[in-house]
């Protein structure tokens, strides 16, 4: 039995199973579950059709519920005088599909990939580190190897057993964090990260327009001739026009700065032609389920058994599944998988999806992440446009302010010139007094060596004071000594004084108090003709200005 479309306000809406129940079913099964349903709707400012119609609606109601859904004509139709095809097509025909506001954030979302970090160790709830202790970890760590770029992470919470899940919204970060190495210890505990193995799609670009003429191998080569980190490049195959003349190529950029690069390029050259270069768009996410594979719902709220995807078939425990038939589609009963393309149910569905997003964009309640526009900045010099004068007939004026620019040109010059002569001073007033501080540490260094030299002068002539009287003693108790001893310990003797009355009235005598202003440095020169020293002391006193003003 054939379909025929239409927008008539009172047509029925025919339920997913194809069957039309009465009104009383209708009504007992919205009154169970659709009220919080309709809420829900009403506070996100969705699209509102509802379950059951008990009343005309108007014509605003009438054009919202065009933009998510389409129903047929009113006319009676007997569930027995429908074979398998055309119930299968009324399925497909007939789907009116209502979008929470989760549902179209998640379709419009475009969020990086997340990280996984498992401990190694089997960790009970209370061994585990909290996530936040963790985040703040990890944050500490990459902020002490990037400081300051690393913004942080933006989600960290635990999925599993002993397994976080942690995530960042900065692409800067997501590169760093893809190509650097991660912690391998937490709190004394192993770790082990897993890292996304794709590229997200808002890291790809589209070359458009491209004739068919120009040859698949061609077009890669000036591409990654162009951007040496492109990879993945393919043609994008649109539905339903294989005879475009022209193509559209998608490639991924896997460097983080000939990412901004390509961002400000907006073309990009092949031969000697110039196609539009734009940022790749990724397709509205569907929301549906992985255990029945059916749309509208996750697999949280599912309470079947999980299945296989391509066949259906549920799936038993400790048996590795195997399809045995061909693929079924959860949405139509057709033989192709749940989520083709192919599938009426999922065209619609993409469709209703679409109007939907569109018309919460349009009233407000839902806002959809632009790519931000890098302008570029133009800087002229002043003399790049001079103005336009209008002098007089007959007043010959020159192309350009000549004079102006000489006179700029001699200024520039001149301040160069003294800022070199700036920059010498400064050297020559560092290198004097680096040499100010050399000849203080050399003064008090000499200063400290004649203090040495005294004492030790002194402590020769104490010693030789105590010897003599050591010998002295000596000789007073041995009166049987020959006179020749005794005259040689004598003539000994009188060495000793005299070498201790030498040292006693020409030792040296350094006075502190005349080099204790950091100001002044004084050096003494001693010149005498006695070999025993002289007393002639002169002294050079050198202040830092004099060397200063020399």
């Amino acid at each position: 039995m054939g379909q025929e479309i239409s927008n008539s306000p009172h047509s029925p809406v025919i339920l997913t199973h194809g069957l039309v129940q009465g009104s009383k079913q209708q009504n007992k099964e919205a009154g169970t579950s659709s009220p919080a349903i309709r809420r829900r709707l009403n506070d996100s400012g969705e699209n509102q059709h509802p379950q059951q119609y008990k009343k005309h609606r108007t014509i605003a109601e009438n054009e919202i519920n065009h933009s998510s859904g389409y129903s047929v004509k009113n006319s009676q139709i007997d569930p027995h005088d429908m074979n398998p095809i055309s119930a299968s097509q009324q399925q497909q025909g007939s789907l009116s599909n209502h979008f929470t506001l989760a549902d179209m954030k998640r379709a419009i979302s475009n969020n990086l990939p997340c990280f996984y970090l498992q401990f190694e160790e089997d960790l009970s709830i209370d061994q585990l580190p909290s996530t936040t202790k963790v985040a703040h970890l990890l944050n500490h760590f990459f902020r002490n190897k990037w400081e300051p770029s690393f913004k942080g992470f933006t989600l960290c919470s635990l999925v599993g057993k002993n397994r976080l899940k942690i995530g960042t919204n900065d692409k800067n970060d997501y590169f760093n964090l893809i190509n650097s190495n991660w912690p391998e210890e937490i709190e004394n505990k192993i770790v082990k990260i897993n890292k996304p193995n794709f590229i997200p799609d808002c890291f790809a670009f589209v070359v458009r327009q491209v004739p068919n003429s120009l040859p698949k191998e061609q077009v890669v080569q000036y591409i990654c001739q162009t951007i040496k980190s492109a990879v993945n490049i393919s043609e994008i195959k649109y539905l339903n026009n294989n005879n475009r003349p022209i193509k559209d190529y998608r490639f991924a950029v896997t460097d983080i700065n000939e990412y901004y690069a390509t961002l400000c390029l907006g073309r990009m050259a092949i031969g000697n032609q110039l196609f539009l270069l734009t940022p790749f768009r990724s397709s509205y996410k569907m929301t549906y389920c992985t255990k029945c594979w059916k749309l509208g719902h996750m697999r949280e709220t599912c309470n079947k058994q999980t299945s296989c995807r391509i066949c259906l078939s549920q799936f038993e425990k400790g048996v590795q599944h195997q399809c045995q038939g061909p693929p079924k589609c959860a949405q139509c009963g057709e033989e192709h998988w749940s989520l083709d393309n192919r599938c009426l149910v999922v065209q619609r569905y993409r469709i209703d999806l679409k109007h939907a997003i569109a018309d919460a964009i349009t009233r407000g309640k839902l806002s959809k992440n632009t790519s931000r526009e890098i302008n570029k900045i133009s800087v002229n010099n002043a003399d790049d446009f001079p103005m336009l004068h209008h002098p007089p007939q007959g007043y010959e004026t020159k192309k350009w302010n000549q004079e102006k620019n000489q006179e700029k040109k001699e200024n520039m010059e001149i301040l160069n010139e003294l800022q070199k002569l700036n920059r010498s001073m400064n050297d020559l007033r560092a290198d004097i007094v680096y040499l100010r501080k050399k000849l203080i540490e050399e003064n008090k260094e000499r200063i400290g060596q004649k203090k040495i030299i005294q004492l030790q002068q002194q402590n020769l002539v104490s010693i030789s004071n105590q010897v003599q009287i050591v010998i002295k003693t000596i000789i007073d108790g041995l009166p049987e000594l020959d006179n020749k001893i005794k005259k040689k310990i004598d003539k000994q003797m009188k060495v000793l004084v005299d070498m201790g009355n030498s040292k006693s009235t020409n030792d040296i005598i350094l006075n502190c108090n005349d080099i204790t202003s950091p100001q002044s440095i004084t050096t003494d020169a001693t010149a005498t003709n006695d070999p025993g020293g002289g007393n002639c002391n002169k002294s050079l006193d050198m202040g830092t200005e004099t060397i200063i003003h020399a």
